[in-house]
């Protein structure tokens, strides 16, 4: 999400990279719903509820609880709990800074995408940007505020792994590029394009197509800032010192109150990371718990003191 001049764009495509090989990257069969179905199911074992349409204007709104782990930038911290937070942790959410958005498309295709490129087929991600001085390019322009005429675009193809996504024969595809912060502009035809510039005969399989610029991504989920899906800009202090310069960064000054969103180490691309090692906080500040129960063998009637989510 950063021009490939900036530190340390190499290092995370590094990390993402070992990550990888070490463990692939899986995608969830029957689509990711499945997960958050998974994850609810887990949580009523543990007596757990859930709520949702909820909007939430304030931490007084929610009920008592041992601890409050809040999935939400620095911004909507603030918005929450800002008379309430010190002065100095206050001043640090207002410096935390947002990086680029993106525009997205979601496709419903009659067939597999013609990658000329055999090995694309197979792939459940493909990065499309043509040469290296293309994409350092594109990235370049994103960061000055322009928005490229040949983007870099992340491209996904869950079917290639999962058929269930999409009728036989079918495909489903999704795809973003980076544009500037708070951008309206659609982006399909430049995203079309670059697909196409690689997998010739791809426009005459769209079937339908839905597309989400930055400023509809904002709109979607007020996580993503400017349209910002890393939730907060990935530069050398932020990726280390994420949102603040805290020994545990998840434990806000509130008792009992955590951050456990991708603003806090170690950031975007390691999905599920955050909010681990924020409830491993939370477990042991607020329940003193240093030893994580395997929660499988919970019974109904066995499940830990609630905390609001």
């Amino acid at each position: 999400m950063r021009p490939l001049t900036s530190a340390p764009t190499a290092g995370v495509g590094l990390l993402l990279t070992v990550l990888g090989h070490s463990v692939g990257w899986p995608f969830v069969e029957g689509g990711s719903a499945q997960l958050t179905d998974a994850l609810v199911a887990a949580l009523e074992v543990g007596r757990g509820q859930l709520q949702t349409g909820w909007w939430i204007r304030s931490l007084a709104e929610l009920p008592p609880s041992k601890a409050v782990l809040l999935d939400v930038t620095p911004r909507q911290l603030l918005a929450l709990a800002g008379d309430r937070l010190s002065g100095g942790y206050r001043r640090a959410m207002e410096r935390f800074r947002y990086g680029a958005g993106i525009c997205k498309v979601d496709f419903a295709l009659s067939g597999p995408v013609p990658w000329t490129n055999p090995g694309c087929r197979q792939a459940g991600t493909v990065h499309l940007g043509g040469t290296f001085e293309e994409v350092a390019r594109a990235e370049a322009e994103v960061a000055a505020g322009r928005h490229p005429e040949f983007p870099y675009v992340l491209v996904a193809q869950a079917g290639t792994a999962d058929p269930s996504r999409a009728p036989l024969g079918g495909q489903t595809l999704w795809a973003y590029c980076h544009v500037p912060s708070g951008s309206d502009v659609d982006m399909t035809p430049r995203i079309e394009a670059q697909i196409e510039r690689f997998a010739p005969g791809f426009r005459d399989l769209v079937l339908a197509k839905v597309h989400r610029t930055a400023r509809d991504q904002e709109a979607y989920d007020p996580n993503c800032v400017g349209g910002d899906i890393a939730s907060g800009a990935q530069d050398l202090w932020q990726t280390f010192c994420r949102p603040a310069p805290r020994w545990d960064p998840y434990r806000t000054p509130l008792p009992g109150v955590y951050l456990c969103s991708a603003s806090t180490t170690p950031g975007p691309g390691v999905h599920g990371r955050c909010g681990e090692l924020a409830a491993l906080s939370a477990l042991r500040h607020s329940f003193g718990i240093s030893e994580v129960p395997d929660l499988r063998r919970l019974a109904p009637n066995q499940g830990p003191a609630p905390a609001a989510c």
